[in-house]
């Protein structure tokens, strides 16, 4: 169970009407608006593959995914959002040194039962967590839109410290928020833990919310698009 100050349900909501605000002009009946003319919404999602992720992966997953669902869900004047995912691993020593045990494994796309069906294959293996270095690269490599009235956004879920490995997070998340892109820091673990090992200083910086999983509580099901 995903818990914060804000908790999830209230972060995904604050997120909704913040981003996704209806105009006053209509909220009556649903249309089916062009792509084009969409509210659109970028979310890379960046996961931590690593050992020490055993017993608390399915727990991300599960709520990633519930992410995923709320944002396909929202409406603006009746809209659907046209929503476009994108899916990292990280820190799994099966991935080469030198590609900093990252890899992408989707670009943006809106396929959800294509997301869904490589974010819940994800495995576990070793353990080279950098989490600098996976926001630099999802930043540098995706295809982020220019449009500021778009919505991009970075989810990163993790239990090791923040500032791991050779690229400065403090650097990876201002670049981003430069960017328009907000960074949500998902700690898989005790809420102090995360704090005291940078995963709140990176959500602050790029102006996005920290929030942890408590591993006590059950896994709540979240049914998958496929």
């Amino acid at each position: 169970m995903i818990r914060r100050t804000l908790g999830l349900s209230t972060f995904l909501a604050l997120l909704a009407s913040v981003s996704l605000a209806a105009s006053p002009s209509t909220r009556k009946g649903e249309k089916i608006a062009d792509p084009k003319e969409s509210p659109r919404i970028q979310l890379a999602i960046l996961l931590d593959t690593s050992n020490s992720m055993d017993g608390l992966i399915n727990q991300a997953r599960t709520q990633l995914w519930k992410i995923v669902n709320e944002l396909a869900n929202t409406k603006r004047d009746g809209c659907a959002p046209h929503l476009e995912v994108a899916l990292y691993e990280y820190g799994n020593d099966s991935l080469s040194a030198e590609s900093l045990h990252i890899r992408r494994a989707i670009c943006f796309t809106d396929d959800l039962d294509r997301v869904s069906e490589e974010l819940f294959a994800l495995t576990t293996n070793g353990g080279q967590e950098y989490c600098g270095a996976v926001i630099g690269k999802s930043i540098d490599q995706l295809d982020w839109s220019p449009s500021g009235d778009d919505l991009k956004m970075i989810v990163i879920a993790g239990n090791e410290p923040f500032s791991q490995g050779p690229v400065d997070f403090h650097e990876s998340c201002s670049e981003s928020i430069s960017k328009g892109i907000t960074i949500t820091t998902i700690f898989c673990g005790q809420e102090q833990v995360g704090i005291d090992t940078g995963w709140k200083e990176g959500a602050e910086l790029a102006e996005g919310s920290y929030l942890f999983i408590d591993q006590n509580e059950p896994v709540v099901s979240i049914p998958t698009p496929f």
